[in-house]
């Protein structure tokens, strides 16, 4: 038989696609990186584009970018850690 270990790996996240899908869907984007922080993101995008106020609208756009960078850093040093 086969004397290897089989051993299953996820494929990485890529970090440029997060940050891609955030900076152009917001929240939405943030789904793919994190599926709780999108959803934690939307509900919060929801009440403050009901606010329409300009600035925090802003600041949940570029919170979302940030969020879905750190998240798929860390999904990825996960797996690295994980393989090893």
């Amino acid at each position: 038989m086969n004397d290897r270990k089989s051993t299953l790996t996820l494929p990485f996240k890529s970090v440029a696609g997060a940050l891609l899908f955030s900076a152009l869907l917001g929240p939405v984007g943030l789904l793919y990186a994190s599926s709780v922080g999108g959803i934690i993101m939307i509900v919060i995008g929801f009440v403050v584009c009901c606010s329409k106020l300009f600035v925090p609208i802003l600041f949940v756009w570029l919170i979302s970018c940030i969020w879905s960078v750190l998240a798929t850093n860390r999904y990825n040093k996960k797996i690295l850690q994980t393989a090893m």
